[in-house]
């Protein structure tokens, strides 16, 4: 049983085509990565599923058609979209940016219980309430993100780039955070992510991309552990 299903999925912006029938399924509670070299498709990949690149083929969550659909109906649908960059308001505080994660729910109780929630996992956001996103580091403000996608309630969290730009320390740490929200929340991931050997390390199924088309599938522990793949698709060695 799949939570995310992806059926020849075309995509891209204007008369310039970027996927090209790209197919796969995401089983429930289960993280996805996608990796691939620059200009792959793997952000427009992101934002088709999220309904911010309009699409053909189909993408469906837990049986629900999502293609065609606005981008604020598929958050409703349980779809969180952390974007390359971050997206916070850097103008606000984090508490303000937090409470936005939850601006889209039906329900608005428990938003309160959510932001204890949501420092448990991001401890340094909440001695930080009053700060202004702006005045943030890269990885706070990246915790930012996460956290206030969370405050959704996803069942589906889409990663795109989370380590971007961030120190090889701060990185491991937000990774292993994806890593128990994942496990804690039961909460489906589709992460892009340039460095392959991380997001391999919490996945348990990838596919590359390359030109808009899935070129590898298989589990994160078997094209991991394949030489060839890794140093040509990847950029690293085994």
């Amino acid at each position: 049983m799949s939570d995310l299903s992806v059926t020849e999925l075309v995509a891209g912006y204007g008369d310039a085509r970027v996927l090209h029938g790209l197919s796969f399924t995401v089983a429930p509670g289960e993280i996805c990565a996608i990796l691939g070299p620059n200009g792959a498709g793997k952000t427009t990949l992101l934002r088709a599923l999220s309904g911010m690149v309009r699409g053909r083929g189909s993408v469906r969550l837990g049986g629900t058609e999502l293609t065609g659909r606005s981008p604020d109906t598929i958050a409703r649908r349980g779809v969180a979209h952390v974007p390359e960059g971050r997206g916070t308001f850097m103008p606000l505080t984090v508490e303000e940016n937090l409470r936005l994660g939850a601006y889209v729910r039906r329900r608005r109780t428990g938003v309160d219980a959510d932001l204890d929630r949501i420092y448990t996992y991001f401890p340094a956001l909440k001695s930080r309430l009053r700060q202004t996103a702006g005045s943030l580091s890269g990885g706070e403000q990246q915790m930012l993100a996460i956290g206030r996608a969370l405050m959704l309630r996803p069942r589906l969290l889409l990663l795109d780039e989370p380590s971007l730009g961030l120190a090889p320390l701060i990185t491991r740490e937000l990774f292993r955070i994806v890593r128990a929200i994942n496990e804690q929340e039961r909460t489906t991931v589709v992460v892009v992510e340039q460095n392959a050997h991380l997001a391999l390390g919490i996945a348990q199924q990838a596919h590359v991309l390359e030109t808009g088309r899935i070129v590898l599938s298989g589990t994160a522990e078997r094209i991991r552990a394949d030489e060839q793949v890794a140093q040509s698709y990847l950029g690293y060695r085994v």
